[in-house]
């Protein structure tokens, strides 16, 4: 064999020999990640499984101690996770370009560890402790991963712990995740076992503070649990639910349907006997069910409601008392409603007749002026009195075609005279905008313009008062602009509050009530509108009320009406009325339009003469309220006695369920007192086809 064969023939040998080193390393290392991963997998906690990664590291990298470092994302600083060193228990590490490159999967070996940026700021002795340093990182779900090898020596790791670290990667990144893994489920389980330590405590202080009586039992109704032994001084001595009330078969019948319901159910009421008491429990209880969804049976309450039931009664008598002393006001007031309204009917029915006695322009001028102011004040005392209607917000609104400037127009020519005596300039504006009719109710328009009109005049000494009408987002607003005192900032907020002024020395220099703001805001709300309010103290106010558009549909039987049918000969008509002044009134307007007139004092009066001679009358005019028998109780007896006369209710009562009142006990229509002349004409008109039928 020749020298080159010889050195050839070695050369295989010793890589041979090499080969087999390599796979003895190999299998070395493949048995101790599998001892690695098999004592991993027994481990109860981090703690183990990172003890169970060094064991296998500690063969092949000389290290005095290693930790992990752990965060949440990139802002966050690491954390220590676990470590073999009290000394970096606890600790917190900034992250820069080095912890981002191991962090990436680079295995990096730090010679001089107090160079790089995030050992430098280390107090001394941890820095002592990391003279050699060797890392990688990995990536777990809940962020980064950092594992760190230190020595006290300098030059302990070199490029053959890296690759040790490349080769044992799957074991390292196995380990690690199982590690961040087994934190987080511990952290869950602390989190979770204090919350249930703190709902446990919870409960138990809610139930000391509710004093409710706890109570679970099975599908057979017998008790699997109680908080107490007894239940309001009632000893709990039975073993069933059912049988604490042997004594009681109602309730405990209505229990037992309860419970085979298997259904929630809340507060049924029970009362102790009275030898016990007489404590009233009430019994709530939902049923509970096994994870296969089998009934177990039931877990409830019972609480002493005794307590409740006295508050109760004495609620419902308390209300009784106030639904007593509210009719009692409802009828002071129906009562004084009716004696003011009487004296304001003559005033009104005396108007009308002397507007038709031939004034001359200037006297049917004033007459008119009287008949508005009469009739605004009529609305306000209806408002007034009716005080039951405006504290319940029961208010009936009268809607037909109306114009916003007419009202405006009235109001302000009705109080030009006092702005003219303070010198106060008064002026109006209608834009071309506003629509010449919509719907809405006139009286009460003409009421809040007045108020707010008035006030305004009321409350301004030098300068003047403004009104504009204008439209704004399909919305009618009028401002009422005024230079007066203003009103300041606190005031605004309960002005327009029941009785309330700006403050009590308005009352004695201005007087009022301090009743209109709020009855206006009242009434604009209930047309759907708002009212608003721009003041300052000393400068001047701007009330400004905003009306919503309604469309009026214009009826073709009303571009083409019927001419008034008029009835052809005299009627003889019978007024049942017990005030003179309003017989009066009423039969002077009937006898100037050419009627017989009859009247009967009360409605005993009116039924007997109507009986005396049932084909002398053709129509019957019946007040309301009227001594001996009223006039709902004449016409219900005169139906009753087959009497097919027309009966027209006289009333200042026409809200819309009196209304219905009437015609339910047999009247045909009614008329409103004060009695107006248009509406008496328009009444007699409609009556006069049936009048003529029955001649």
């Amino acid at each position: 064999m020749t020298g080159k064969e010889t050195e050839t023939l070695q050369e295989t040998l010793l890589a041979l020999l090499r080969s087999q080193e390599r796979e003895k390393q190999l299998r070395d290392e493949y048995s101790a990640i599998l001892a690695g991963m098999s004592a991993m997998a027994g481990a109860n906690n981090k703690r183990q499984v990172f003890n169970s990664l060094l064991a296998v590291l500690r063969k092949y990298i000389g290290f005095e101690h290693a930790l992990v470092l752990t965060r949440e994302d990139e802002s966050s600083q690491l954390e220590e996770l676990v470590t073999t060193c009290v000394h970096f228990e606890s600790c917190n590490w900034e992250v820069n370009q080095t912890f981002i490159r191991a962090i990436n999967g680079e295995s990096i070996a730090l010679f001089d560890p107090a160079q790089v940026a995030e050992f430098r700021k280390l107090p001394q002795d941890k820095l002592d402790l990391c003279r050699s340093v060797l890392m990688t990182g990995v990536k777990v779900s809940s962020g980064d991963a950092l594992l760190l090898f230190i020595h006290s020596e300098p030059g302990q790791f070199g490029s053959s712990c890296k690759r040790v670290l490349a080769r044992f990667r799957p074991l390292l990144e196995r380990a690690i995740i199982d590690i961040d893994y087994r934190e987080r489920l511990q952290t869950l389980v602390t989190v979770r076992t204090q919350e249930l330590l703190h709902s446990q405590q919870r409960f138990k202080d809610f139930a000391n503070t509710v004093g409710d009586w706890f109570w679970e039992i099975d599908t057979e109704f017998r008790f699997t649990y109680i908080s107490a032994p007894d239940l309001s001084n009632h000893v709990i001595d039975k073993k069933s639910l059912l049988d604490l009330f042997d004594d009681d078969k109602g309730f405990q019948t209505k229990l037992r349907h309860k419970l085979l319901k298997n259904e929630d159910f809340e507060d049924l009421e029970w009362q102790l006997p009275g030898n016990e008491g007489g404590a009233w429990i009430s019994f709530s209880a939902s049923p509970y069910f096994n994870k296969h969804g089998e009934l177990r049976g039931y877990r409830g309450t019972a609480k002493d409601i005794t307590s409740k039931k006295q508050r109760l009664v004495e609620l419902q008598q308390a209300r009784q008392q106030a639904e007593s002393a509210n009719a009692a006001k409802s009828q002071f007031l129906a009562m004084m409603s009716h004696e003011i309204r009487t004296p304001l009917n003559a005033v009104l029915g005396l108007m009308d007749t002397l507007a038709d006695s031939g004034l001359d322009a200037n006297q049917l001028k004033w007459i008119n002026q009287m008949d508005q102011s009469a009739q605004l004040l009529l609305t306000i005392i209806n408002d007034i009195l009716d005080l039951s209607r405006i504290e319940s917000g029961k208010f009936d609104l009268y809607l037909e075609p109306m114009s916003v400037a007419d009202c405006v127009n009235l109001v302000v020519e009705q109080l030009e005279d006092q702005a003219m005596k303070k010198d106060i300039s008064l002026g109006v504006r209608v834009d071309a905008s506003v629509p010449a009719r919509m719907l809405g109710d006139k009286n009460r328009v003409t009421q809040v313009m007045f108020n707010l009109i008035g006030n305004a005049i009321k409350f301004t000494d030098t300068g003047s008062v403004k009104v504009v009408v204008a439209t704004e987002n399909n919305e009618v607003t009028v401002k009422v602009i005024d230079t007066g005192i203003g009103i300041s900032a606190e005031a605004q907020k309960n002005l327009f509050n029941p009785f309330v002024q700006a403050d009590g020395s308005i009352t004695r220099r201005y007087g009022g009530t301090g009743l209109g703001l709020a009855i206006s805001r009242h009434l604009i709300e209930k047309m759907q509108g708002r009212i608003a309010l721009q003041s300052q103290l000393g400068e001047g106010s701007c009330f400004t009320v905003y009306l919503p558009i309604t469309v009026v549909e214009i009826q073709k039987e009303e571009l083409t009406q019927k001419p008034k049918t008029t009835p052809n000969r005299s009627l003889s008509i019978l007024l049942a009325e017990d005030s003179k002044t309003n017989q009066m009134v009423a039969k002077l307007m009937l006898e100037k339009r050419g009627h017989h007139v009859l009247v009967a004092d009360h409605g005993q009066m009116a039924l007997d003469m109507v009986m005396a001679a049932p084909t002398q009358f053709d129509l019957i005019l019946m007040d309301i309220s009227m001594p001996v028998m009223d006039g709902m109780e004449a016409t219900r007896k005169l139906r009753e006695k087959h009497c097919e006369l027309p009966i027209i209710a006289l009333t200042a009562n026409a809200m819309h369920s009196d209304q219905v009142e009437y015609r339910a006990a047999g009247m045909d229509g009614f008329l409103a007192k004060p009695i107006r002349v248009q509406e008496l004409d328009k009444m007699l008109s409609e009556y006069a086809e049936l009048i003529s039928v029955t001649e």
